[in-house]
């Protein structure tokens, strides 16, 4: 509980985003550490609706708004084509994906098209590496790969600049922040241990099937 204490007071001396930026994993039928219920969805969703909160583009997120918020996906399954992007064009709401190219066309994750199909209905499109590997723990040059490589595949495949990174396992660390910037990621997104409000490690609040209504309004209220 103090570790958790600590954690939450480093990320305010750092900082945070003018907007509250979400983190979601997948929308299924069971709830788990990842994964959100379809009902649960809905309900969060539906009490954005009702605040009057807007969901704003991650391109959007340094820019103060009153009441709005941004969602965010990591990990490119197939719920996102098949569950979550329903859910958000019912309301018209946005958010953001984010690929591990070395996933796509996997069991239980996106196929190429599914990921265009996401661009093309107005979703945000960004990398998560290729390998969805821990970048802190890789060399310099295994870095490099896994950021370069990743944001070129998506780019050949959506024919569009991708300028938007999740860190995997939401972490980072100044060298691999510097890296982002050098393989010319504009925004890029970390977890409560490392975000804060520098446009390339964004604080981010991860949301999961745990999570109350109470817990997520807080959230979404800062």
């Amino acid at each position: 509980m103090r570790w958790i204490l600590l954690v939450l007071l480093c990320s305010a001396c750092r900082g945070k985003p003018p907007v509250p930026i979400l983190n979601y994993h997948s929308v299924g039928a069971q709830a788990d550490g990842y994964t959100v219920t379809e009902a649960q969805f809905a309900q969060q969703l539906d009490w954005l609706q009702s605040a009057g909160i807007e969901t704003l583009p991650l391109h959007d997120a340094l820019n103060p708004h009153a009441r709005a918020v941004v969602l965010t996906f990591d990990d490119g399954k197939e719920d996102a084509l098949t569950r979550v992007l329903p859910a958000l064009r019912r309301r018209g709401m946005r958010a953001a994906f984010f690929i591990p190219t070395a996933l796509v066309g996997q069991p239980g994750y996106l196929t190429w098209d599914g990921v265009r199909a996401l661009s093309a209905a107005g979703m945000e499109i960004g990398s998560h590496s290729v390998d969805h590997a821990r970048l802190a723990d890789l060399t310099d040059e295994k870095v490099r790969e896994e950021l370069i490589e990743s944001k070129r595949a998506l780019e050949a495949q959506l024919h569009a600049p991708v300028d938007l990174l999740a860190y995997p396992y939401n972490s980072v660390r100044r060298r691999v922040r510097d890296a982002a910037e050098k393989a010319g990621y504009r925004i890029a997104v970390s977890g409560v241990a490392h975000g804060g409000s520098d446009a390339l490690d964004l604080l981010r609040i991860s949301v999961s099937g745990l999570t109350t209504l109470e817990q997520f309004q807080r959230a979404v209220s800062h």
